[in-house]
């Protein structure tokens, strides 16, 4: 071994020395700051959580939960490893991270997301605000007329692919997490670019492929620490696919921007907001480019193309698990779906024509089983973010750069919070039952200054597939809540993928329009 390679030996065990010599010390100290926070026992460097990797995935979010709820004061600390995170679910404890300008940054997973969605809207810098203010008028209440014809186009493709099946096999469940997965996918897809995919008669495509490639590796990822160093996962074969996924993604979004600021350019004064696709609604990206053009913003294409990306993500999984859950709740309990039945009869009695925003706006009793619904099972069970200063909660001391989770599953299914919160009943939704009820008690989109700015499009696509199935069919759940077990990757969902439905249609139905 000759001189030179001696030293690059030593300049590397050296480097290895020094690198966790650092890491043992903030480990350590980090032991000695958070160990006065509640939590179960924590072993070193393996953890407390340790006992949870070796349960079945399907009762891993139970067996989480019941451990958090063994601490009374809602304010526990895990470690995963060497790496500690806050958990809080109380209202008051939310309140005070969320009031906090200086804990908007989101967390460590949010990072995997970063060569697919850039610094959109879940970044941590001040360029998240800026786009933030830019896209908030793409998504208020008086913009939202421009989505609702693409909601009700795919509407009608889907109930069209379940009335097929239920002709077909008229005494047998229906899974519709696949079918209303593509649904959302579909729907998001033409709000957000303005072309029809047809996602939920051809599902096979490069998009689709690579978009759930990158929502299946970003998932696997969090789970797996040796994944989370950029380094050795873009190394790997699930690595490389990610990035392969993302740069197809990227090809296919900036080719459609392109096309759309040729058609801008080529009719200026066109009123049509899609020139590439069928509709005469705009969509997302044609707002942007009229924001754009106006002069008083300017968006380069890659932040167009990140803004894109952001709003099909944000606007896909957690809206079709509210779905889910909305029919598979109601498929449980007749007596609510009957209540929403009659709502619907009166309201639009024979007509069969698509409701209109106004119209939705009045099924009162609907926004309450919603409410409900999005409190038994949020489409984000867990929000996480990241401490850019010292805090104190409950006289708790945590450091900057601690992950903190807002435990929204456990916020909401906690009986010092919610009386009897196993049951379902839309009416604790009341106005006189909700009165005294913490601001911050609720969080299915979460608060502060980072909420869900696209909520009222998600609100209004669960109700114009709910209503337009609801008015079609009563539907019935061929498993009690109890009998599903639940799973948290990204969204709250059931460990094994299925929602079983039975779909009996209404009398006098007919095709709605």
């Amino acid at each position: 071994m000759g001189p030179i390679t001696l030293v690059i030996v030593y300049l590397i065990i050296v480097i290895c020395v020094a690198i966790a010599y650092v890491s043992l010390s903030e480990y350590y100290e980090l032991r000695q700051t958070l160990g006065h926070i509640p939590g179960p026992r924590n072993y070193p460097f393996i953890g407390s959580l340790w006992r949870m990797k070796r349960l079945p995935r399907e009762d891993k979010f139970k067996w989480f939960n019941d451990l958090c709820f063994t601490f009374k004061n809602g304010l526990v600390v895990t470690w995963f490893g060497m790496e500690p995170v806050v958990n809080i679910r109380k209202p008051h404890q939310i309140q005070i991270l969320s009031s906090s300008c200086e804990t908007v940054a989101k967390s460590r997973f949010y990072k995997f997301m970063s060569p697919w969605l850039g610094d959109g809207l879940f970044s941590s810098t001040e360029v998240w605000f800026n786009h933030r203010q830019l896209i908030m008028p793409a998504l208020c209440s008086n913009i939202l007329d421009e989505y609702t014809a693409v909601m009700h186009d795919k509407a009608d493709v889907l109930t069209e692919i379940m009335r097929a099946k239920v002709e077909l096999n008229p005494d047998s469940f229906i899974n519709i997490l696949d079918l209303v997965m593509r649904y959302a996918l579909d729907t998001v897809c033409e709000s957000a670019m303005g072309i029809n995919m047809d996602i939920q008669r051809k599902p096979e495509n490069d998009y689709v492929t690579a978009f759930y490639n990158c929502i299946q590796i970003s998932t696997e990822r969090y789970f797996q620490s040796w994944m989370r160093w950029n380094f050795i996962f873009h190394k790997t074969k699930r690595g490389k696919k990610f990035l392969n996924s993302v740069e197809c993604m990227h090809k296919f979004t900036e080719k459609v921007i392109r096309q759309k600021q040729i058609d801008k350019f080529k009719r200026p004064d066109s009123k049509d907001g899609n020139q590439c696709g069928k509709r005469k609604n705009k969509a997302f990206l044609d707002l942007l480019l009229d924001i754009n053009q106006s002069g008083n913003h300017s968006l380069t294409l890659e932040e167009i193309r990140q803004e894109i990306d952001t709003f099909i993500f944000a606007g896909y999984e957690t809206t079709a698990t509210a779905i889910i859950w909305t029919l598979f709740a109601i498929g449980n309990d007749p007596g609510v779906q009957a209540r929403v039945h009659v709502e619907l009869e009166n309201m639009f009695g024979n007509c069969h024509e698509r409701p209109t925003i106004q119209q939705l706006s009045q099924l009162k009793y609907l926004d309450r089983v919603i409410k409900e619904v999005l409190r038994l099972y949020p489409s984000l069970p867990m929000i996480s973010r990241l401490l850019d200063r010292n805090s104190v909660i409950d006289n708790y001391f945590i450091p900057e750069k601690t992950l903190i989770t807002i435990q929204v599953y456990q916020l909401h299914h906690d009986p010092e919070v919610w009386k009897n919160p196993e049951i379902f009943d839309p009416d604790r939704f009341l106005p006189e039952n909700s009165r005294e009820r913490h601001p911050y008690a609720y969080l299915p989109f979460s608060n502060g200054s980072r909420n869900c700015i696209g909520q009222k499009y998600a609100i209004l696509e669960i109700k114009i597939i709910v209503t337009k199935i609801l008015r079609m069919w009563s539907v019935k759940s061929a498993l009690k809540p109890t009998e599903v077990k639940l799973v948290s990757d990204f969204t709250l969902r059931p460990f094994d993928d299925k929602i079983n439905l039975y779909f009996t249609p209404k009398i006098n139905n007919t095709r709605t329009n």
